[in-house]
């Protein structure tokens, strides 16, 4: 995993703000290192008081922390703002903090022998000094392992569209696997059907795209077929990480099933493959769903 580690400040009762920690890239390693699948996430964390919880937290879930660079930095703060049906919205302070100082950093070379692949994506994967050189490290990698891109776009703190735009395009084709969430789309193409955006996506390189619907399910795009999958029914508390849930059922799944590998992922072509790998990820982020903040 490749990526930044964020201090949510999530509405609690009374009016006051509960500080949980967060990160795209990190609340997907934190899920799968919980579920005994070896994890290591390359980034940093700061030197205050939030950054030492958010170093209990990979301790705790056994994320490899090797290539997790302690610094003297703030840590990344992002305002939640909950809607009454669960879903959020954040206000994000990145400003001079320690998730995106990645200058002049040696990152690992990905054995093959050693790891299934590496995924990338959120606010590090847009923000610079870190997006120069994930996407170096990613450009490298992609011809080892499979490489896997999560958006997470927040338009609001990666700055112009039409750059964002951009720039998300050329990582799409950087990437054997995407997964993205219907609201992301929405806002990188307003106005323009999942399955056009999706279809377009497949022609730049990856080999299965796979959008997230929210309470509607999900639908993966390959190029040999196209498979929905309904999404359990939860209490939903908010859907703070469920996107990264997703993301860690669904890299987790075909990992564990043994088809995370750039020799085998035409297995990805198999409509069967793809619906068990959806199902299992549809029932993570249901679980995520019924918790306040990120799992």
């Amino acid at each position: 995993m490749a990526g930044e580690n964020i201090i949510d400040l999530v509405p609690a009762p009374g009016g006051q703000l509960r500080p949980t920690c967060g990160g795209g890239p990190a609340n997907t390693a934190v899920a799968l290192a919980r579920r005994g699948i070896p994890t290591a996430l390359v980034g940093a964390v700061g030197g205050d008081h939030f950054g030492r919880q958010v170093w209990r937290r990979h301790i705790a879930a056994g994320v490899h922390r090797d290539w997790l660079l302690r610094t003297d930095l703030p840590s990344t703060l992002g305002l939640a703002i909950v809607h009454e049906d669960g879903s959020a919205e954040y206000d994000y302070w990145t400003t001079g903090t320690a998730d995106f100082a990645w200058e002049s950093r040696a990152l690992p070379k990905p054995d093959p022998a050693q790891v299934d692949l590496l995924h990338f994506g959120s606010l590090a994967a847009y923000l610079e000094p870190s997006a120069h050189a994930i996407e170096h490290w990613v450009n490298r990698a992609r011809r080892a392992v499979p490489v896997s891109f999560d958006p997470n776009i927040r338009l609001g703190a990666m700055g112009d569209h039409a750059k964002v735009l951009e720039r998300t395009e050329r990582l799409v084709g950087l990437a054997t696997l995407v997964r993205v969430s219907e609201r992301d789309l929405a806002q990188l193409y307003p106005g323009t059907a999942v399955d056009e955006i999706a279809r377009k996506w497949l022609e730049a390189g990856p080999e299965l795209v796979v959008v997230t619907l929210g309470d509607a399910g999900s639908v993966a795009f390959h190029r040999s077929h196209t498979t929905e999958m309904t999404a359990p029914q939860v209490d939903v508390v908010d859907t703070i990480g469920a996107g990264d849930a997703f993301t860690s059922g669904l890299i987790g799944w075909l990992t564990s099933a043994g088809w995370m590998r750039l020799d085998r992922v035409p297995a990805w072509g198999n409509r069967s493959v793809v619906a068990a790998a959806l199902r299992y990820a549809s029932q993570i982020a249901a679980q995520a769903c019924t918790v306040p903040g990120a799992p």
